[in-house]
């Protein structure tokens, strides 16, 4: 199971683990934090991107940085911009894109994200720096 933060198109978020998270399928199976013992079902379309964490609390006095140089993985250097306004800056291969979405991985090397799953279509933009 892996530690997941899904984040809605609603502004919703919910926190829990899945086991059948995969952007091959159209929907996964979380259980819940707040009631673990259920799992509740996630359509990728309603989705805006889907967060896989070391752990769901990190620390919230830190703010991830942007440069790139720091970067634990190698590809495209990418800043993508959610429909929402939010820009969430990383490295991707995009060659592995499909219709649905792309991972990407986070800048900074502190960042309790480990990678995330970026759903298309709650994407404004994808820009590419490096």
């Amino acid at each position: 199971m892996i530690n997941i933060v899904v984040h809605g198109k609603d502004g919703k978020i919910s926190k829990g683990y899945s086991s059948d998270f995969s952007p091959a399928l159209p929907c996964f199976h979380l259980a819940t934090l707040e009631n673990p013992s259920d799992s509740v079902k996630f359509w990728l379309d309603n989705l805006k991107a889907v967060f896989v964490v070391m752990d769901f609390h990190g620390d919230p006095l830190h703010l991830d940085s942007h440069e790139f140089n720091q970067a634990s993985f190698s590809g495209k250097h990418i800043v993508v911009t959610f429909k929402d306004g939010e820009k969430f800056y990383g490295v991707s291969d995009l060659t592995h894109r499909t219709s649905t979405g792309f991972f990407i991985f986070p800048t900074d090397p502190d960042s309790n994200t480990i990678r995330a799953y970026v759903v298309s279509s709650a994407v404004e933009s994808v820009d590419i720096t490096g």
